[in-house]
């Protein structure tokens, strides 16, 4: 039991430490970003410490999984070098009591994810995007950025605004790229806001609307007195993403990009339990090979899992195979690698190579 704790112990440490230090990088990456928006005015600087606050939530989903793995690798690295696992395999604590120790940690950090992955993320981003909409709505109801381009969230609108006088605007140019590959270009000499069923809307007057599709001859033009439309950043237009729904919807929705989202939500709880398991073999290297011999191997691994999971959800939106199958080509092979290192650690190799010497020898 008091080796079990030690383990945990290090173990947790290592782990910690690791996630904090992706934590800050990944922290400092995400300022930055906000800061940069805060400075162009598409988002209002005092919700920066709020949006970093709701993408710290997200973060923890990927930082979990490769601080686990990593931490792993880090302390029973260190263990192998200072000959302590030596002595515990001496002293009967091998590979399987090792695993067992640091199951538990594993079985927890992994469910976190799970649960993060699946209900914590979509209900806090939802919860994120509301905040940002009705702010960035509320901004731009009491001042209009002038003179440089608005883009929404999606890409698909940008608008520009010349001037603002006497609470009208001037000089308005729009750029709408629909779903369907149609695009349509707006100008207006000018503008008022209006309100109109609780929501925000630009009234652009004796402006002209022109619209087709990209190489096609039968382009449209419109010329109208008054249109009503929304300014990126306003409210509403986050209702139909997929990746903010619950998972419930999404297993309810069931059309190939709804299940392909939820294979991924799946998908995330259950690498960081695999990669927590290959980390026990893997890291039980010869001792003269130093203390962090397979950490190139470690880092390979997780990039080739890290683009497993997108493939196979890719495979899902293409109709290939459903969920469990996707479930099953992901994880699959990864677990037989946890297997075979698990099962060559243990001296498999050296057991067969035995079995065929000593068959040979009898025939």
């Amino acid at each position: 039991m008091r080796l079990a704790g030690y383990l945990r112990r290090e173990a947790l440490i290592s782990i910690g430490a690791v996630a904090i230090v992706l934590m800050l990088i990944m922290a400092t990456n995400l300022l930055a970003r906000a800061l940069s928006l805060a400075a162009e005015g598409t988002l209002p600087a005092a919700l920066v410490p709020k949006l970093l606050a709701f993408n710290l939530v997200k973060m923890l989903m990927y930082i979990l999984p490769v601080a686990m793995f990593i931490g792993l690798m880090f302390a029973l690295g260190r263990l192998n070098r200072d000959s302590e696992q030596t002595i515990m395999r001496s002293s009967g604590f091998g590979l399987w009591r090792i695993t067992a120790a640091l199951l538990p940690i594993g079985l927890l950090l992994s469910a976190l994810t799970a649960w993060i992955s699946l209900q914590g993320w979509p209900m806090t981003q939802e919860a994120r995007d509301r905040m940002v909409e009705g702010a960035q709505a509320n901004y731009i109801g009491q001042q209009v950025p002038v003179g440089r381009f608005i883009e929404a969230n999606d890409g698909r609108l940008v608008a520009y605004v010349g001037a603002a006088e006497n609470g009208a605007y001037r000089r308005i140019f729009v750029f709408d790229r629909s779903e369907d590959g149609s695009i349509a270009v707006e100008s207006a000499p000018s503008g008022v806001m209006v309100e109109e069923e609780g929501q925000r809307y630009v009234a652009l007057e004796d402006g002209r609307r022109i619209a087709g599709q990209i190489g096609a001859a039968d382009w449209n033009r419109l010329d109208y007195q008054r249109h009503l439309m929304r300014l990126p950043g306003q409210a509403g237009a986050a209702e139909g993403q997929v990746d903010v729904r619950s998972s419930a919807a999404l297993w309810a929705a069931g059309s190939p990009s709804d299940r392909a989202e939820l294979f991924e939500r799946l998908s995330q709880g259950l690498v960081a339990l695999v990669l927590m398991l290959i980390a026990i073999p893997l890291a039980q290297a010869p001792p003269r090979s130093g203390r962090y011999g397979r950490l190139f191997w470690a880092f390979l691994i997780y990039a080739l899992y890290f683009n497993a999971v997108p493939l196979a959800a890719d495979g899902i939106e293409a109709g290939q195979y459903g969920v469990a199958g996707a479930l099953a080509v992901a994880h699959g092979g990864f677990v037989l690698l946890w297997a075979g290192l698990f099962w060559s650690t243990r001296g498999g190799w050296g057991r067969l190579r035995r079995l065929w010497k000593g068959r040979r020898e009898y025939a």
